[in-house]
């Protein structure tokens, strides 16, 4: 059986969760083109849209963002899908102590992907010090992205929620540093952040206008795979994401 499958009707390529990383070969047909990274272990270059974690399925490996940025999604027992966060560059996906995915992965960008076998990292850690105070950091940033993700659902309008989500881009992108005028790149869909933010895309749409027509945020038309967002007044942002803004 090869090592990739399509899912029907779609025609997205999606991962066998059983898919052996470390035998790829260079030329293969696989989403996933690799190099030596400088520490000579096996870094994969995923593009845009690609399936990289199936819900529901085996955890065989975990994957480590080099660069670029991941949509994280589940649906729920009703059908419903929410999605529960955007990491990107530092961050990890596939973390669990489960016997499956409780969510899927999707890359919003052409991703750099570290994967490490479970088994593997198991084995390393009962050896490394440093190996377990990256895996404790993997889960301290895991954490955070739930719990800010729940911080956002407690707000109460959408325009405080919305706001907030580009505080939340703003300190990823600029390593913390919020100032205006500084642009941030959304390579996620205006659906996917209203899916995010619990609200309707309507709602999103007429919010985003809105700080647009209060010249907080100005957009600067699209980069190669998402689109340009100056933030004309971060003070402004801020007050709107921290205040009782009804």
């Amino acid at each position: 059986m090869s090592d990739m499958a399509k899912k029907p009707g779609t025609g997205a390529i999606f991962l066998q969760q059983t898919m052996p990383f470390d035998e790829l070969i260079e030329g293969s047909t696989s989403i996933f083109h690799r190099r030596h990274d400088v520490h000579d272990r096996m870094v994969y270059n995923v593009a845009a849209g690609q399936v990289v974690i199936r819900q529901g399925g085996k955890p065989e490996c975990l994957f480590e963002i080099i660069s670029g940025t991941l949509k994280l999604s589940q649906v729920t027992e009703d059908g419903r899908q929410i999605i529960v966060g955007f990491p990107s560059s530092g961050e990890s996906v596939g973390l669990t102590g489960g016997k499956e995915y409780r969510y899927a992965a999707e890359s919003l960008t052409r991703t750099w992907l570290r994967p490490v076998r479970w088994k593997a990292f198991h084995e390393h850690l009962l050896q490394s010090l440093p190996a377990r105070e990256k895996l404790l950091g993997w889960f301290d940033a895991q954490e955070k992205m739930l719990l800010d993700h729940i911080a956002v659902l407690s707000l109460q309008s959408p325009m405080s929620k919305l706001a907030a989500f580009l505080l939340k881009q703003i300190s990823q992108q600029t390593n913390g540093a919020g100032h205006d005028d500084v642009i941030i790149d959304l390579p996620m869909t205006q659906r996917d952040i209203a899916t995010y933010l619990a609200i309707a895309p309507e709602t999103c749409s007429r919010t985003m206008r809105k700080l647009r027509e209060d010249e907080i945020i100005e957009a600067m038309g699209r980069s190669g795979e998402g689109k340009l967002l100056k933030i004309l007044n971060w003070e402004r942002v801020n007050e709107v994401a921290n205040g009782p803004f009804l």
